[in-house]
């Protein structure tokens, strides 16, 4: 995607609770939802999955074959959220899904450098009992980092 500000949505269970709390605020959404070759599970020869960004985590624990070959993926989703949320969230979503940092989701910190690139990490000097064990730097402990 080459237009600034713009992010693709399909579930939008992580997106829309961002943008409501104002920790987000996209120019444009891009409505991915109709892209077909992104929804589906698809078996492949010698035993593999190939799951589309698309598919519903719902849809990805109940599916025959991920019950069958890969149960603790199956559980894994299944106890990973309410049904409401697994109904709509996707596995996508779940890739691209934000940090889990209280600092990034809590905008009365200024300084998050997830949320605003060169303003420190509060989690430094905070409370950061839940954040990063492995792959902590000097720039950011939270959990599940991913570059913004």
């Amino acid at each position: 995607m080459n237009q600034q500000g713009a992010m693709f949505i399909g579930g939008g269970t992580n997106l829309l609770d961002l943008m409501k709390g104002g920790v987000m605020r996209p120019m444009t959404l891009v409505d991915i939802t109709h892209i077909a070759a992104l929804d589906g599970v698809t078996t492949l020869p010698g035993g593999g999955l190939r799951i589309g960004a698309l598919v519903r985590n719902s849809d990805t624990a109940n599916h025959a074959w991920v019950r069958e070959r890969y149960p603790p993926l199956s559980q894994a989703l299944l106890a990973g959220a309410s049904a409401q949320l697994r109904n709509m969230a996707t596995v996508g979503g779940n890739l691209m899904r934000r940090t889990r940092c209280a600092y990034f989701y809590d905008t009365g910190f200024p300084h998050c450098n997830k949320r605003a690139p060169g303003t420190g990490c509060a989690a430094l000097e905070g409370n950061n009992r839940m954040n990063a064990i492995l792959g902590a730097g000097p720039q950011c402990i939270a959990t599940h980092p991913r570059p913004t």
